[in-house]
């Protein structure tokens, strides 16, 4: 696999992780109420604890796909 190879699968893979992130944000923006509901009679968790759990899942996640996706790929842009 080459070098240019490596940088062009981790700039889709940024863009694709990215976009998972923002519509399941959206999602969740829109369908609160429902999502809510379900996730916390099937992980038996309390209403008000879910909303802090959604936010350290998208922190985590932005947090993953910035360490290993976007960094990497603008490091071999520069170097390359």
């Amino acid at each position: 696999m080459s070098s240019e190879q490596i940088v062009s699968f981790l700039g889709w893979a940024t863009v694709i992780n990215l976009i998972i992130l923002s519509v399941s944000a959206v999602l969740l923006l829109l369908f609160r109420q429902s999502i809510v509901t379900i996730h916390s009679q099937l992980f038996n968790v309390e209403h008000k604890s879910l909303n802090l759990l959604y936010v350290q899942y998208f922190a985590f996640y932005k947090v993953l796909v910035v360490f290993f996706n976007l960094v990497p790929y603008f490091v071999l842009k520069l170097v390359i």
